[in-house]
Formats: C-alpha cells, structure tokens, sequence
C-alpha cells in the first residue's frame, strides 16, 4: 500500500491506502470517529465543539502521494467520498 497525504479544511491526515480515493475515505471515516467521540448535550454545541477541533471536512478532499498542498493532488467532491464510504462492505482502518 502507498503512503497518501489528505487534507480538507484544517484536517491534515497521512493515511496507508490501496488508492487516493481509498484515502479520502479513510480521512472521512476519521473525521466520523472523532465526532462520536464529542459528548455535548444539544446538536449545537456538538457542531461548535467539532469546528474549534478541525474535524469538519471542507467541499473538497485533496489527496497526494508526495505531500500537503500539491497543486496536482487529486480532489474529490466530499459527498463523492461520502457515497463511497456509505457502499464500502468492510471497514477500511
């Protein structure tokens, strides 16, 4: 498996994957795990808590083998990812 960097946003991860898009699944799947792990009594403070943590995912997710912030990394609309996270049988970490 190939090392790829990911970012969206401020979310800034280094994931092993069979592919980019293998990738940006695993950064969305990351970005699930750290909000269940958020304990707020309303929806609200929920989304502010997980904002000031950065785990919020912009429009895009940029993947690339060679580091953060190519101008030729691969981008993939964030509901794209999410669709192809929702058809994934097995878990990817």
């Amino acid at each position: 498996m190939a090392k790829f960097y990911v970012e969206s946003g401020r979310v800034r991860l280094v994931f092993e994957a069979a592919s980019a898009p293998d990738a940006a699944v695993k950064a969305f799947q990351w970005t699930c795990d750290k909000q269940a792990e958020i304990d707020a009594d309303t929806p609200l403070e929920h989304l502010r808590t997980a904002e000031r943590h950065g785990w919020q995912l912009d429009d895009l997710i940029c993947v690339d083998e060679r580091g953060f912030g190519r101008a030729d990394a691969d981008c993939y609309a964030t509901a794209e990812i999410v669709d192809a996270w929702l058809a994934c049988p097995l878990p990817l970490v």
